[in-house]
Protein backbone atom coordinates (compact mmCIF):
# COMPACT_ATOMS: atom_id res chain seq x y z
CA UNK A 1 0.00 0.00 0.00
CA UNK A 2 2.90 2.36 0.77
CA UNK A 3 4.44 1.86 -2.67
CA UNK A 4 1.04 2.16 -4.36
CA UNK A 5 0.43 5.44 -2.54
CA UNK A 6 3.85 6.71 -3.58
CA UNK A 7 3.01 5.77 -7.15
CA UNK A 8 -0.23 7.73 -6.99
CA UNK A 9 1.51 10.77 -5.49
CA UNK A 10 4.29 10.59 -8.07
CA UNK A 11 1.78 10.37 -10.89
CA UNK A 12 -0.10 13.36 -9.53
CA UNK A 13 3.12 15.37 -9.25
CA UNK A 14 4.02 14.50 -12.84
CA UNK A 15 0.58 15.54 -14.08
CA UNK A 16 0.69 18.85 -12.24
CA UNK A 17 4.16 19.65 -13.57
CA UNK A 18 3.27 18.78 -17.14
CA UNK A 19 -0.03 20.58 -16.67
CA UNK A 20 1.71 23.81 -15.79
CA UNK A 21 3.86 23.48 -18.91
CA UNK A 22 0.71 22.91 -20.97
CA UNK A 23 -0.98 26.05 -19.70
CA UNK A 24 2.27 27.98 -20.02
CA UNK A 25 2.63 27.07 -23.70
CA UNK A 26 -1.08 27.54 -24.38
CA UNK A 27 -1.13 30.97 -22.74
CA UNK A 28 1.88 32.14 -24.74
CA UNK A 29 0.53 30.91 -28.09
CA UNK A 30 -3.23 31.42 -27.82
CA UNK A 31 -5.42 34.37 -26.82
CA UNK A 32 -6.41 34.44 -23.16
CA UNK A 33 -10.09 34.25 -24.12
CA UNK A 34 -9.62 30.87 -25.81
CA UNK A 35 -7.39 29.54 -23.03
CA UNK A 36 -10.02 30.54 -20.49
CA UNK A 37 -12.79 28.93 -22.53
CA UNK A 38 -10.82 25.67 -22.67
CA UNK A 39 -10.19 25.82 -18.92
CA UNK A 40 -13.92 26.31 -18.33
CA UNK A 41 -14.76 23.26 -20.43
CA UNK A 42 -12.13 21.16 -18.66
CA UNK A 43 -13.47 22.25 -15.27
CA UNK A 44 -16.91 21.09 -16.40
CA UNK A 45 -15.36 17.75 -17.31
CA UNK A 46 -13.76 17.48 -13.87
CA UNK A 47 -17.06 18.22 -12.19
CA UNK A 48 -18.65 15.54 -14.33
CA UNK A 49 -15.96 13.05 -13.38
CA UNK A 50 -16.71 13.62 -9.71
CA UNK A 51 -20.42 13.14 -10.31
CA UNK A 52 -20.02 10.15 -12.61
CA UNK A 53 -17.70 8.12 -10.39
CA UNK A 54 -20.51 7.45 -7.91
CA UNK A 55 -17.86 6.35 -5.41
CA UNK A 56 -17.22 3.24 -7.50
CA UNK A 57 -13.45 3.69 -7.34
CA UNK A 58 -13.37 3.57 -3.56
CA UNK A 59 -15.88 0.74 -3.47
CA UNK A 60 -13.75 -1.21 -5.95
CA UNK A 61 -10.76 -0.99 -3.60
CA UNK A 62 -12.85 -2.31 -0.71
CA UNK A 63 -14.42 -5.17 -2.72
CA UNK A 64 -11.42 -6.25 -4.80
CA UNK A 65 -10.09 -8.78 -2.23
CA UNK A 66 -13.29 -10.79 -2.67
CA UNK A 67 -12.85 -10.95 -6.46
CA UNK A 68 -9.08 -10.87 -6.98
CA UNK A 69 -8.91 -14.46 -8.24
CA UNK A 70 -11.58 -13.77 -10.87
CA UNK A 71 -11.90 -9.98 -11.18
CA UNK A 72 -13.59 -9.84 -14.60
CA UNK A 73 -17.16 -9.45 -13.28
CA UNK A 74 -16.09 -6.70 -10.87
CA UNK A 75 -14.04 -4.86 -13.50
CA UNK A 76 -16.70 -5.12 -16.21
CA UNK A 77 -19.40 -3.90 -13.84
CA UNK A 78 -17.35 -0.99 -12.51
CA UNK A 79 -16.20 0.22 -15.94
CA UNK A 80 -19.65 -0.09 -17.50
CA UNK A 81 -21.32 1.63 -14.56
CA UNK A 82 -19.10 4.73 -14.59
CA UNK A 83 -19.18 4.88 -18.41
CA UNK A 84 -22.97 5.06 -18.43
CA UNK A 85 -22.92 7.68 -15.69
CA UNK A 86 -20.38 9.76 -17.65
CA UNK A 87 -22.52 9.62 -20.78
CA UNK A 88 -25.57 10.79 -18.84
CA UNK A 89 -23.62 13.72 -17.42
CA UNK A 90 -22.20 14.69 -20.82
CA UNK A 91 -25.63 14.80 -22.44
CA UNK A 92 -27.08 16.77 -19.53
CA UNK A 93 -24.27 19.33 -19.57
CA UNK A 94 -24.40 19.78 -23.34
CA UNK A 95 -28.12 20.52 -23.14
CA UNK A 96 -27.51 22.94 -20.28
CA UNK A 97 -24.63 24.66 -22.07
CA UNK A 98 -26.51 25.14 -25.32
CA UNK A 99 -29.65 26.42 -23.60
CA UNK A 100 -28.47 28.39 -20.56
CA UNK A 101 -24.80 29.34 -20.71
CA UNK A 102 -23.40 32.23 -22.68
CA UNK A 103 -19.65 31.77 -23.02
CA UNK A 104 -19.70 27.97 -22.72
CA UNK A 105 -22.57 27.67 -25.19
CA UNK A 106 -20.02 26.73 -27.84
CA UNK A 107 -19.41 23.39 -26.07
CA UNK A 108 -22.98 22.32 -26.80
CA UNK A 109 -23.59 24.18 -30.05
CA UNK A 110 -20.43 23.19 -31.97
CA UNK A 111 -20.83 19.50 -32.99
CA UNK A 112 -17.11 18.71 -32.92
CA UNK A 113 -16.79 20.24 -29.44
CA UNK A 114 -19.82 18.28 -28.22
CA UNK A 115 -18.37 14.99 -29.48
CA UNK A 116 -14.99 15.66 -27.89
CA UNK A 117 -16.64 16.75 -24.64
CA UNK A 118 -18.58 13.48 -24.49
CA UNK A 119 -15.46 11.45 -25.22
CA UNK A 120 -13.46 13.27 -22.55
CA UNK A 121 -16.22 12.80 -19.99
CA UNK A 122 -15.99 9.04 -20.46
CA UNK A 123 -12.19 8.89 -20.75
CA UNK A 124 -11.65 11.05 -17.68
CA UNK A 125 -14.04 9.03 -15.53
CA UNK A 126 -12.80 5.63 -16.68
CA UNK A 127 -9.18 6.78 -16.45
CA UNK A 128 -9.65 7.74 -12.83
CA UNK A 129 -11.29 4.38 -12.12
CA UNK A 130 -8.24 2.66 -13.60
CA UNK A 131 -6.10 4.51 -11.03
CA UNK A 132 -8.25 3.02 -8.28
CA UNK A 133 -7.90 -0.42 -9.87
CA UNK A 134 -4.12 -0.10 -9.85
CA UNK A 135 -4.23 0.91 -6.18
CA UNK A 136 -6.41 -2.11 -5.33
CA UNK A 137 -3.96 -4.41 -7.12
CA UNK A 138 -0.91 -2.86 -5.46
CA UNK A 139 0.48 -1.61 -8.78
CA UNK A 140 0.87 2.09 -8.16
CA UNK A 141 3.78 2.24 -10.59
CA UNK A 142 1.30 1.81 -13.42
CA UNK A 143 -0.29 5.13 -12.47
CA UNK A 144 3.03 6.91 -12.96
CA UNK A 145 3.45 5.40 -16.43
CA UNK A 146 -0.07 6.34 -17.50
CA UNK A 147 0.25 9.83 -16.05
CA UNK A 148 3.48 10.48 -17.91
CA UNK A 149 2.00 9.19 -21.17
CA UNK A 150 -1.13 11.31 -20.68
CA UNK A 151 0.96 14.41 -19.99
CA UNK A 152 3.37 13.94 -22.87
CA UNK A 153 0.65 13.21 -25.43
CA UNK A 154 -1.29 16.26 -24.24
CA UNK A 155 1.70 18.58 -24.12
CA UNK A 156 3.71 17.61 -27.20
CA UNK A 157 1.35 18.92 -29.93
CA UNK A 158 0.78 22.37 -28.35
CA UNK A 159 3.82 24.15 -29.89
CA UNK A 160 2.77 22.92 -33.34
CA UNK A 161 -0.96 23.69 -33.25
CA UNK A 162 -2.05 26.23 -35.85
CA UNK A 163 -3.54 29.41 -34.42
CA UNK A 164 -7.15 29.01 -35.52
CA UNK A 165 -9.63 31.84 -35.44
CA UNK A 166 -12.31 32.21 -32.77
CA UNK A 167 -13.62 29.23 -30.85
CA UNK A 168 -11.75 26.79 -33.12
CA UNK A 169 -8.59 27.62 -31.14
CA UNK A 170 -10.24 26.41 -27.94
CA UNK A 171 -11.36 23.29 -29.79
CA UNK A 172 -7.75 22.55 -30.76
CA UNK A 173 -6.54 22.84 -27.18
CA UNK A 174 -9.39 20.67 -25.94
CA UNK A 175 -8.69 18.03 -28.60
CA UNK A 176 -5.17 17.37 -27.30
CA UNK A 177 -6.67 16.71 -23.86
CA UNK A 178 -8.84 14.04 -25.41
CA UNK A 179 -5.79 12.51 -27.08
CA UNK A 180 -3.95 12.34 -23.76
CA UNK A 181 -6.91 10.79 -21.97
CA UNK A 182 -7.37 8.22 -24.73
CA UNK A 183 -3.71 7.22 -24.64
CA UNK A 184 -3.82 6.71 -20.86
CA UNK A 185 -6.97 4.56 -21.01
CA UNK A 186 -5.60 2.40 -23.83
CA UNK A 187 -2.41 1.82 -21.84
CA UNK A 188 -4.49 0.90 -18.78
CA UNK A 189 -6.33 -1.78 -20.74
CA UNK A 190 -3.01 -3.10 -22.04
CA UNK A 191 -1.66 -3.25 -18.48
CA UNK A 192 -4.75 -5.11 -17.28
CA UNK A 193 -4.41 -7.51 -20.20
CA UNK A 194 -1.02 -8.69 -18.98
CA UNK A 195 -0.70 -11.63 -16.65
CA UNK A 196 -1.65 -12.47 -13.99
CA UNK A 197 -4.86 -10.46 -14.57
CA UNK A 198 -5.12 -11.22 -18.32
CA UNK A 199 -8.26 -9.10 -18.39
CA UNK A 200 -10.31 -8.17 -21.47
CA UNK A 201 -13.17 -5.71 -21.11
CA UNK A 202 -16.69 -6.76 -22.08
CA UNK A 203 -19.63 -4.36 -22.20
CA UNK A 204 -21.77 -5.93 -19.50
CA UNK A 205 -22.84 -5.37 -15.92
CA UNK A 206 -23.30 -7.90 -13.15
CA UNK A 207 -26.23 -6.29 -11.33
CA UNK A 208 -25.63 -7.63 -7.79
CA UNK A 209 -22.03 -6.40 -8.00
CA UNK A 210 -23.09 -3.05 -9.47
CA UNK A 211 -25.64 -2.50 -6.69
CA UNK A 212 -23.04 -3.35 -4.07
CA UNK A 213 -20.53 -0.90 -5.61
CA UNK A 214 -23.08 1.90 -5.50
CA UNK A 215 -24.23 1.06 -1.98
CA UNK A 216 -20.68 1.16 -0.63
CA UNK A 217 -19.42 4.06 -2.72
CA UNK A 218 -22.15 6.67 -2.65
CA UNK A 219 -21.94 7.79 1.02
CA UNK A 220 -18.22 8.54 0.84
CA UNK A 221 -18.59 10.02 -2.63
CA UNK A 222 -21.09 12.54 -1.31
CA UNK A 223 -18.46 13.92 1.04
CA UNK A 224 -15.85 13.94 -1.73
CA UNK A 225 -18.25 15.94 -3.91
CA UNK A 226 -19.00 18.37 -1.11
CA UNK A 227 -15.24 18.94 -0.70
CA UNK A 228 -14.20 19.17 -4.35
CA UNK A 229 -17.15 20.48 -6.33
CA UNK A 230 -16.86 24.17 -5.31
CA UNK A 231 -13.30 24.40 -6.62
CA UNK A 232 -14.44 22.89 -9.92
CA UNK A 233 -17.47 25.16 -10.17
CA UNK A 234 -15.50 28.38 -9.64
CA UNK A 235 -13.85 28.44 -13.10
CA UNK A 236 -17.27 28.02 -14.69
CA UNK A 237 -18.62 30.88 -12.55
CA UNK A 238 -15.69 33.12 -13.47
CA UNK A 239 -16.11 32.32 -17.16
CA UNK A 240 -19.81 33.16 -17.14
CA UNK A 241 -19.91 36.13 -14.75
CA UNK A 242 -16.63 37.80 -15.70
CA UNK A 243 -15.13 36.59 -18.99
CA UNK A 244 -13.16 33.71 -20.52
CA UNK A 245 -10.06 35.91 -20.33
CA UNK A 246 -10.56 36.44 -16.59
CA UNK A 247 -10.93 32.68 -16.18
CA UNK A 248 -7.62 32.13 -17.95
CA UNK A 249 -5.95 34.28 -15.30
CA UNK A 250 -7.98 32.72 -12.47
CA UNK A 251 -7.45 29.12 -13.58
CA UNK A 252 -3.67 29.53 -13.76
CA UNK A 253 -3.65 31.16 -10.32
CA UNK A 254 -5.97 28.54 -8.82
CA UNK A 255 -3.88 25.72 -10.25
CA UNK A 256 -0.76 27.11 -8.57
CA UNK A 257 -2.58 27.61 -5.27
CA UNK A 258 -3.70 23.99 -5.40
CA UNK A 259 -0.05 23.01 -5.35
CA UNK A 260 -0.12 24.24 -1.72
CA UNK A 261 -3.65 23.02 -0.94
CA UNK A 262 -2.65 19.48 -1.88
CA UNK A 263 -0.50 19.35 1.28
CA UNK A 264 -3.36 19.41 3.85
CA UNK A 265 -5.41 17.21 1.52
CA UNK A 266 -2.64 14.61 1.41
CA UNK A 267 -2.14 14.86 5.16
CA UNK A 268 -5.85 14.20 5.60
CA UNK A 269 -5.56 11.04 3.50
CA UNK A 270 -2.60 9.89 5.58
CA UNK A 271 -4.51 10.59 8.79
CA UNK A 272 -7.44 8.53 7.56
CA UNK A 273 -5.18 5.61 6.65
CA UNK A 274 -3.58 5.58 10.09
CA UNK A 275 -6.88 5.94 11.93
CA UNK A 276 -8.54 3.22 9.87
CA UNK A 277 -6.00 0.66 11.01
CA UNK A 278 -5.61 1.93 14.58
CA UNK A 279 -8.71 3.88 15.72
CA UNK A 280 -7.29 4.30 19.24
CA UNK A 281 -4.53 6.51 17.82
CA UNK A 282 -6.97 8.99 16.25
CA UNK A 283 -6.29 11.83 18.69
CA UNK A 284 -2.54 11.54 18.30
CA UNK A 285 -2.75 11.23 14.53
CA UNK A 286 -4.99 14.29 14.24
CA UNK A 287 -2.55 16.42 16.19
CA UNK A 288 0.37 15.15 14.17
CA UNK A 289 -1.39 15.63 10.83
CA UNK A 290 -2.39 19.20 11.66
CA UNK A 291 1.12 20.08 12.84
CA UNK A 292 2.77 18.66 9.74
CA UNK A 293 0.19 20.22 7.45
CA UNK A 294 0.72 23.65 8.98
CA UNK A 295 4.51 23.39 9.01
CA UNK A 296 4.89 22.19 5.43
CA UNK A 297 1.91 24.11 4.07
CA UNK A 298 2.95 27.46 5.51
CA UNK A 299 6.51 26.98 4.28
CA UNK A 300 5.28 26.10 0.79
CA UNK A 301 2.85 29.03 0.84
CA UNK A 302 5.59 31.49 1.75
CA UNK A 303 7.78 30.22 -1.08
CA UNK A 304 4.93 30.33 -3.59
CA UNK A 305 3.93 33.85 -2.55
CA UNK A 306 7.55 34.98 -2.96
CA UNK A 307 7.93 33.54 -6.48
CA UNK A 308 4.38 34.31 -7.64
CA UNK A 309 5.44 37.26 -9.78
CA UNK A 310 8.35 35.63 -11.63
CA UNK A 311 6.47 32.38 -12.22
CA UNK A 312 3.33 34.05 -13.55
CA UNK A 313 5.45 36.34 -15.72
CA UNK A 314 6.58 33.23 -17.58
CA UNK A 315 2.97 32.76 -18.67
CA UNK A 316 2.56 36.39 -19.67
CA UNK A 317 2.48 39.96 -18.41
CA UNK A 318 -1.32 39.99 -18.27
CA UNK A 319 -1.32 36.82 -16.15
CA UNK A 320 1.21 38.38 -13.78
CA UNK A 321 -0.77 41.60 -13.41
CA UNK A 322 -4.07 39.80 -12.79
CA UNK A 323 -2.86 36.80 -10.78
CA UNK A 324 -0.14 37.76 -8.31
CA UNK A 325 -2.38 39.40 -5.70
CA UNK A 326 -5.11 36.69 -5.81
CA UNK A 327 -2.47 33.95 -5.57
CA UNK A 328 -0.85 35.50 -2.50
CA UNK A 329 -4.27 35.71 -0.88
CA UNK A 330 -5.24 32.16 -1.83
CA UNK A 331 -2.15 30.57 -0.25
CA UNK A 332 -3.40 31.81 3.13
CA UNK A 333 -6.14 29.21 2.81
CA UNK A 334 -3.67 26.43 3.61
CA UNK A 335 -4.02 27.27 7.33
CA UNK A 336 -7.81 26.81 7.69
CA UNK A 337 -7.76 23.96 5.19
CA UNK A 338 -5.40 22.02 7.46
CA UNK A 339 -8.05 21.93 10.20
CA UNK A 340 -10.93 21.27 7.78
CA UNK A 341 -9.20 18.26 6.21
CA UNK A 342 -8.31 16.85 9.63
CA UNK A 343 -11.95 17.18 10.68
CA UNK A 344 -13.25 15.49 7.52
CA UNK A 345 -10.79 12.62 7.91
CA UNK A 346 -11.74 12.15 11.56
CA UNK A 347 -15.42 12.03 10.56
CA UNK A 348 -14.68 9.40 7.92
CA UNK A 349 -12.62 7.32 10.34
CA UNK A 350 -15.37 7.40 12.99
CA UNK A 351 -18.22 6.87 10.51
CA UNK A 352 -19.76 10.33 11.05
CA UNK A 353 -20.26 11.02 7.35
CA UNK A 354 -23.57 12.86 7.66
CA UNK A 355 -22.08 15.57 9.82
CA UNK A 356 -19.09 15.99 7.50
CA UNK A 357 -21.27 16.04 4.39
CA UNK A 358 -23.49 18.75 5.87
CA UNK A 359 -20.43 20.81 6.75
CA UNK A 360 -18.95 20.33 3.30
CA UNK A 361 -22.16 21.31 1.52
CA UNK A 362 -22.65 24.39 3.65
CA UNK A 363 -19.04 25.48 3.16
CA UNK A 364 -19.13 24.87 -0.58
CA UNK A 365 -22.44 26.64 -1.13
CA UNK A 366 -21.31 29.64 0.91
CA UNK A 367 -18.00 29.71 -0.93
CA UNK A 368 -19.52 29.66 -4.41
CA UNK A 369 -22.22 32.22 -3.56
CA UNK A 370 -19.83 34.63 -1.82
CA UNK A 371 -17.14 34.42 -4.46
CA UNK A 372 -19.64 34.87 -7.28
CA UNK A 373 -21.00 38.05 -5.70
CA UNK A 374 -17.53 39.36 -4.87
CA UNK A 375 -16.24 38.54 -8.34
CA UNK A 376 -18.81 40.72 -10.02
CA UNK A 377 -17.95 43.66 -7.73
CA UNK A 378 -14.23 43.26 -7.08
CA UNK A 379 -12.87 40.84 -9.67
CA UNK A 380 -10.38 38.07 -8.97
CA UNK A 381 -9.06 39.66 -5.78
CA UNK A 382 -12.58 39.69 -4.35
CA UNK A 383 -13.01 36.02 -5.26
CA UNK A 384 -9.74 35.08 -3.52
CA UNK A 385 -10.56 37.06 -0.37
CA UNK A 386 -14.05 35.56 -0.05
CA UNK A 387 -12.75 32.05 -0.64
CA UNK A 388 -10.20 32.33 2.17
CA UNK A 389 -12.74 33.95 4.52
CA UNK A 390 -15.22 31.12 3.95
CA UNK A 391 -12.46 28.57 4.64
CA UNK A 392 -11.57 30.45 7.82
CA UNK A 393 -15.17 30.35 9.04
CA UNK A 394 -15.43 26.64 8.22
CA UNK A 395 -12.17 25.95 10.06
CA UNK A 396 -13.53 27.53 13.26
CA UNK A 397 -16.49 25.17 13.12
CA UNK A 398 -14.18 22.25 12.28
CA UNK A 399 -11.88 22.96 15.23
CA UNK A 400 -14.80 23.04 17.66
CA UNK A 401 -16.36 19.86 16.31
CA UNK A 402 -13.00 18.12 16.15
CA UNK A 403 -12.34 18.79 19.81
CA UNK A 404 -15.73 17.39 20.79
CA UNK A 405 -15.32 14.39 18.52
CA UNK A 406 -11.88 13.51 19.90
CA UNK A 407 -13.06 14.00 23.48
CA UNK A 408 -16.03 11.72 22.84
CA UNK A 409 -13.82 9.09 21.20
CA UNK A 410 -11.46 9.16 24.17
CA UNK A 411 -14.36 8.73 26.60
CA UNK A 412 -15.81 5.82 24.62
CA UNK A 413 -12.45 4.07 24.29
CA UNK A 414 -11.73 4.28 28.00
CA UNK A 415 -8.29 3.64 29.38
CA UNK A 416 -7.63 0.55 27.27
CA UNK A 417 -10.56 0.26 24.87
CA UNK A 418 -9.92 -0.35 21.19
CA UNK A 419 -12.28 -0.23 18.25
CA UNK A 420 -12.60 -2.48 15.26
CA UNK A 421 -10.75 -0.79 12.37
CA UNK A 422 -12.99 0.79 9.74
CA UNK A 423 -12.03 -0.13 6.14
CA UNK A 424 -10.35 2.68 4.29
CA UNK A 425 -12.95 3.96 1.82
CA UNK A 426 -11.47 7.23 0.64
CA UNK A 427 -7.75 6.74 0.90
CA UNK A 428 -7.26 7.72 -2.74
CA UNK A 429 -7.45 11.19 -4.22
CA UNK A 430 -10.16 10.96 -6.87
CA UNK A 431 -9.07 13.94 -8.96
CA UNK A 432 -5.51 13.12 -9.76
CA UNK A 433 -6.05 12.23 -13.42
CA UNK A 434 -6.49 15.85 -14.46
CA UNK A 435 -3.39 17.34 -16.07
CA UNK A 436 -2.53 20.08 -13.62
CA UNK A 437 -6.09 20.47 -12.41
CA UNK A 438 -6.95 21.68 -8.94
CA UNK A 439 -9.55 20.01 -6.78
Amino acid sequence: MMWSSLGLISGKAALMSLGFLFWLLAARRFPAEQVGLTAGAISAIMLGVQLSLLGVGSAFIMRYPRHQRQPADLLDSAITLVTLAALVFAVAFLLLASGVFTELRVVGSMPAYAVLFTMMSVLGTVGLLFDQVSMAQGRGGQIVTRSLLNGVVTLAPVPFLPIAAGDAASLELFAVWVAGGLAACVLALVQLGRRPTAYRYHLRMHWPIARDLIRVGLPNQMLTLAERAPGLILPIVVTELLSPSANAYWYTTWMMAWGVYVIPTSMGIGLLAEAAYDPSSLRHQVHRAVRLSLMIGIAAGVVLAAVAGPVLSLVGKAYEDAGVAPLRILVLGVVPLSFIQAYFSACRATNRLREAIATGIATGAAGVAATAAAGVLYGLIGIAVCWVLVLAAASLWSIGRLRRLLRREADEDGPSGRRVPIPLAQGVDETSWHLGAPG
